[in-house]
């Protein structure tokens, strides 16, 4: 057997396979499924705009020009841009008994993850940490303050997340996928973080913005700067963005 077969991500895929002739590995026991969503109830909450949904651009333009851009000028965001990102990411277009069906497909309409934002540049916000509350389509208020210099450095050095002009940070919730999934369920909080990144991706890309996803970061270092334990939730992808140099 190669060596990489004995790592431990390559034994995670074969641990979590489906067979048609023997069960599916479990020993998790009894897992209760968590809320479904997070709400920081005492924080000032933002009231975003409703997002531009006439924009008029081609989903195959879109396509052949999307690019990961690490370079941003000092041009603010718009809150009506910074609207049409937050929408295409997890906007809610239906809601089907207690599921808010979004913008992005997720496992089950679980949504396994939340969605943080660092607000460095954008008009009519202070800079910041927030946190979107999707039911309202607004963000919370958690941490005011320039926060450039950490992100960064977290984000093992990468200047472009200083200079964003936003920075959208997802940490994964593996109990609110897992409770139904079991062990498959962290699967499927990757595959719905790609889902929700490529929309933003797109969504920059038709608004005229730069924007670039990043996995390489100290993990709690960022879980720190947020308050987060790293266990029952973690952050795990970033995608900064901003106006083009």
């Amino acid at each position: 057997m190669e060596m990489y077969h004995k790592g431990l991500g390559f034994k995670y895929l074969l641990d979590t396979k489906y067979f048609r002739d023997r069960p599916v590995k479990d020993d998790l026991g009894f897992l209760p499924p968590p809320p479904a969503d997070k709400s920081y109830f005492n924080a000032p909450k933002h009231a975003l705009p409703e997002p531009d949904l006439e924009l008029q651009h081609s989903l195959w333009e879109c396509l052949k020009n999307r690019r990961s851009i690490r370079r941003y000028s000092d041009t603010p965001i718009t809150r009506k841009e910074l609207s049409n990102l937050v929408w295409a990411t997890q906007g809610v277009t239906e809601k089907i008994g207690h599921h808010l069906l979004r913008t992005a497909p997720s496992a089950g309409a679980l949504y396994p993850f939340e969605t943080y934002l660092y607000l460095n540049n954008v008009e009519g916000f202070e800079k910041g940490l927030y946190h979107l509350h999707v039911a309202s389509f607004s963000l919370e208020e958690l941490k005011k303050g320039d926060f450039s210099k950490e992100l960064a450095e977290a984000a093992l050095g990468q200047r472009m997340v200083a200079r964003a002009g936003v920075v959208f940070l997802w940490s994964a919730v593996p109990l609110r996928c897992m409770a139904k999934y079991r062990n498959r369920g962290i699967r499927y909080i990757f595959l719905d973080l790609g889902h929700l990144c490529q929309n933003l991706q797109l969504a920059a890309t038709a608004l005229g913005l730069g924007s670039c996803p990043i996995g390489a970061f100290f993990d709690d270092e960022l879980n720190e700067l947020l308050e987060l334990d790293g266990i029952e939730e973690s952050i795990v992808y970033l995608n900064p963005v901003g106006k083009l140099s």
